[in-house]
C-alpha cells in the first residue's frame, strides 16, 4: 500500500514510528545536518523570545497554535534557568488564519517573553476542535513586526523545513543539528549536552 505524504510527515513527527522511515534514516540526517546549517547562517537575522539565561542556545521555530510546540514548551518548563541553555523561541506565523496576529501579539508586547507563556500556559482547544494558544490576536501589526514575522518565515522556507517545532542548534564540535516535531526527554537531554 502506497504511503500518503501527510501520513509519512506525521509518523516523522511522531519520532521516526515506521520502519520504512527508519530505513531513510542516514539520509534524512544529511540533509537535516545541511538544512540546520543554513538555519544557523542566517539565525542573526531571526527575532527570538529569549527565556533562560544560559550562555549556550536552542533555537525553536514554533506557531502560537501549534499544539506540538505547545507540547515541547511544557516539557521544557522545569528545565528553564536550571541548565547553561537558554531557549530562543522564533515565532512563525504560518498555522491557522490566526497564528500570524498572535505571534505579532507576542512580539508587540512590552514583555514578549511574558506574552509568549500568556499563550502557551492559557492554550486549549477550541469548540471546534482547532488548537489555539491563549493569546488574543493583534488587531493590527506594526511594520517592524511584519517585517521580523517575514524574515523568522524567509529563513524556516529558505531551508524548505516542514512541521513545527524545529528545533536547531550549534554542537561544541562546530557542527549543526536540528529536530523536526517533540523530541523525547532523552533526546532533549542530548540536545542540551550538545548545545555550543
Amino acid at each position: 500500500m502506497a504511503s500518503h505524504p501527510s501520513l509519512h510527515r506525521r509518523q516523522v513527527l511522531g519520532g521516526l514510528g515506521a520502519v520504512a522511515c527508519l530505513a531513510a534514516w542516514p539520509l534524512a540526517q544529511a540533509q537535516s545536518a545541511r538544512q540546520a546549517e543554513g538555519v544557523l547562517a542566517q539565525i542573526g537575522k531571526a527575532t527570538y523570545i529569549a527565556e533562560g539565561k544560559g550562555a549556550r542556545a536552542l533555537y525553536i521555530f514554533f506557531d502560537p497554535n501549534c499544539p506540538f510546540c505547545h507540547e515541547l514548551y511544557k516539557k521544557l518548563r522545569g528545565l528553564v534557568d536550571k541548565t547553561e541553555v537558554q531557549f530562543r523561541w522564533i515565532p512563525l506565523g504560518m498555522l491557522t488564519p490566526s497564528s500570524l496576529p498572535k505571534a505579532a501579539a507576542i512580539l508587540q508586547s512590552p514583555d514578549p517573553l511574558q506574552a509568549f507563556q500568556k499563550n502557551e500556559n492559557d492554550y486549549d482547544f477550541a469548540a471546534n476542535g482547532q488548537p489555539g494558544g491563549g493569546i488574543e490576536p493583534a488587531a493590527s501589526i506594526t511594520p517592524k513586526v511584519q517585517a521580523e514575522l517575514a524574515a523568522n518565515l524567509a529563513i524556516y522556507n529558505g531551508q524548505k523545513l516542514f512541521g513545527v517545532p524545529v528545533v536547531v542548534w550549534r554542537k561544541a564540535d562546530g557542527r549543526a543539528d536540528m529536530m523536526i516535531g517533540v523530541p523525547s526527554d532523552a533526546q532533549i537531554q542530548i540536545m542540551l549536552k550538545e548545545a555550543k
